[in-house]
């Protein structure tokens, strides 16, 4: 069995997403390092990158629609399934899909917060009332009675 990083299907997931990545607008300062290929607990090959640049965010969010669009028209493979954003893994946000058996992972690490953008402590158990402005405290949503028809 070929080592993960030379298997063909890696090979083809790579090839695929470095040239969608590299047709996509918003990834001209943004790019692709770190590959990583391995296979998971299951078996299964994983394919990883880390995002670097300015804006890896928005290059993440923008790339995740196109490639959605572009695997939805392709050919499917049992078990493929189509690019969302993941922020499982504390301090990082992913876009994660199947493709020809590999599992995708794109990646940019969440810069922690500064001190000053940190909401204030709240005592346990106390609730923020809903602000103004926001959907929920101003639409007026009340409980209708059945009424039944003999």
């Amino acid at each position: 069995m070929p080592a993960p990083a030379l298997h063909p299907d890696i090979l083809i997931a790579k090839y695929e997403t470095i040239r969608c990545w590299t047709d996509l607008e918003a990834s001209r300062h943004e790019k692709l390092h770190a590959w990583n290929a391995s296979r998971l607990d299951d078996g299964t090959l994983f394919l990883s990158a880390r995002i670097t640049g300015p804006n890896p965010g928005r290059a993440l969010q923008r790339f995740a629609d196109r490639h959605a669009g572009y695997l939805s028209r392709r050919p499917q493979t049992p078990g493929d399934q189509l690019p969302a954003l993941d922020v499982s893994v504390e301090g990082r946000e992913a876009c994660v899909w199947r493709t020809g058996g590999v599992w995708v992972e794109l990646w940019h690490p969440i810069p922690a917060p500064a001190a000053g953008d940190r909401p204030e402590p709240r005592p346990a158990g106390t609730s923020r009332p809903p602000r103004r402005g926001l959907p929920g405290a101003r639409l007026p949503f009340g409980r209708r009675s059945k009424t039944t028809t003999p």
